[in-house]
């Protein structure tokens, strides 16, 4: 997972940029900020890997923000305005986006950030123990907490603060956990969210096509910004 955060003194383009950060799956939004200065503590803590923000900033600019900064994460630049462009990339910003923004832009300069952040992080991060993934889940559903064999779960849809797991020979159970939390549950490897109400099981897909998986008879839609990561999930995919 990639922490990151975003900066605009432009109140509607931050809440449109931050909607459109929660849709790339491996990023977590820290925060969204106004100016530089009130993101500045976090960044101090080194609280994000990545920094979306507007150049066009007071009372500092974008490109002097990061020449100040000491602990410098990857920084994407999102504005209007052209003329900061060759400043920042002097100063190592990994992209410049003019606005308006739009999610497939956002998504390849996320997996662009992805494919730097995470190679680092496992080369610099020190062995951590092995961890055994378990075969089951236990969520509440109605007033009990009820275990479900991973194996057996078809697809898990999402709705609000609830979501409802699909197994097979089963009625679908509602389960009192949204579906992001739901995600961190469940043992990696096996399971891919491919859509913001989705998560499939990959060894229970029958085919994809046209951007819909199959699952028995059900169609299950893949989004543009989950496709790329479907695709890598397949190729690394647990064998059942």
């Amino acid at each position: 997972m990639i922490n990151c955060i975003a900066i605009d003194r432009d109140s509607d383009a931050l809440a449109v940029l931050s909607s459109q950060i929660e849709k790339i799956p491996f990023l977590s939004l820290r925060g969204t900020f106004a100016s530089p200065m009130e993101a500045n503590g976090l960044l101090a803590r080194r609280g994000a890997d990545l920094v979306f923000a507007d150049p066009d900033m007071e009372p500092i600019n974008g490109v002097d923000f990061v020449r100040s900064m000491v602990n410098k994460p990857l920084v994407v630049f999102i504005t209007h305005n052209r003329s900061f462009a060759v400043e920042a990339y002097n100063e190592g910003v990994l992209d410049y986006i003019v606005k308006p923004l739009t999610l497939d832009r956002l998504v390849r300069v996320a997996n662009k950030a992805y494919q730097l952040i995470m190679p680092a992080e496992r080369d610099t991060t020190p062995a951590a123990p092995v961890i055994v993934a378990t075969p089951y889940l236990f969520v509440k559903v109605d007033n009990r907490m009820q275990r479900f064999n991973t194996e057996d779960i078809l697809f898990i849809e999402g709705c609000s603060d609830y979501a409802k797991v699909y197994t097979s020979g089963a009625k679908p159970a509602l389960v009192s956990l949204n579906l992001k939390h739901i995600e961190r549950k469940l043992p990696p490897g096996n399971f891919c969210r491919v859509h913001r109400s989705y998560i499939v099981s990959l060894n229970r897909i029958d085919s994809i096509e046209r951007k819909r998986i199959r699952i028995g008879e059900r169609l299950i839609p893949v989004s543009d910004s989950y496709y790329p990561l479907l695709l890598q999930a397949i190729d690394a995919a647990v064998p059942a």
